[in-house]
């Protein structure tokens, strides 16, 4: 009868939980959600549940709507992520009628903003391409535009002075949408979208700080709802990949040499 290699197969598990044990759960990091400032307790709809009162919720005097619902701001390390029954990548049709920004009878999500004591940043998002570039907001290349319709979200829009001027991003990168029914949100429909990979890294860098205390904010086009967050992000430490990696490497030493005692 063969013997069994045992340090193989920890080595094996080792691997299979490292890339593998994702597929499992998502895990978005800490619910990071904060109160937006708007609600009333007159409307089940306007109030909320849970962190932020942000599930179930959309602003006093907007739709009642699972669809446009947003429901919390996530952070895991230096990635932001957003959950909610909105659909992020495709938006959502208007009520007959009604027009974004750009005339259309669709509502588009908008982009990400973050607020670092009075600095303001900025991920301008591609959501059809499922990619983005960072800015840092600048009043001598950049406006903020007050929209002519208000709702109690106040869905600002960034606009370039000039198209000519030459404003280079912090940084690029891709983000992943997908939908998960477990995250602990109510719903009747119990679809929830999802969307991270927004890496607040480039930040730090520019503020050169190892702890990024910062507020974020989204809303769509029609400012149905509005999503407010507040989180530290810290530089990320490579001493835990190290760790890791070391493990791993002892793990595969010990298998080596008792290979090694056997062929002898």
């Amino acid at each position: 009868m063969r013997a069994i290699n045992f340090p193989v197969i920890l080595l094996g598990l080792a691997l299979g939980i490292l890339f593998t044990g994702s597929a499992f759960a998502l895990d978005l990091g800490t619910n990071i959600t904060v109160f937006d400032g708007n609600h009333t307790s007159t409307d089940n709809w306007y109030y909320g549940q849970g962190q932020g009162f942000e599930d179930q919720e959309t602003e006093p005097g907007t739709l009642e709507d699972e669809k446009w619902d947003l429901e919390g701001f996530f952070l895991k390390g230096t990635i932001l992520s957003m959950v909610g029954q909105w659909d992020f990548v495709n938006g959502e049709d208007g009520a007959s009628g009604s027009y974004d920004l750009n005339g259309n009878g669709r509502y588009d999500s908008g982009d990400i903003f973050i607020d670092v004591g009075n600095i303001k940043y900025f991920f301008d998002v591609d959501w059809n391409q499922q990619s983005y570039s960072l800015y840092k907001f600048d009043s001598s290349t950049m406006s903020l535009i007050d929209p002519s319709y208000k709702t109690t979200s106040t869905p600002w829009r960034v606009k370039f002075k000039s198209t000519n001027t030459n404003v280079s991003s912090l940084a690029t990168g891709t983000f992943t949408a997908s939908v998960d029914n477990n995250l602990g949100f109510l719903g009747d429909n119990a679809t929830h979208h999802v969307v991270t990979g927004f890496n607040l890294l480039p930040i730090l860098q520019d503020q050169q700080t190892s702890l990024l205390n910062f507020h974020s904010h989204f809303t769509m086009e029609c400012g149905n709802d509005d999503l407010e967050g507040s989180g530290v992000a810290p530089v990320p430490e490579p001493a835990t990949i190290v760790l890791l990696g070391t493990g791993l490497i002892g793990i595969a030493g010990m298998a080596r040499k008792r290979l090694g005692d056997k062929a002898a």
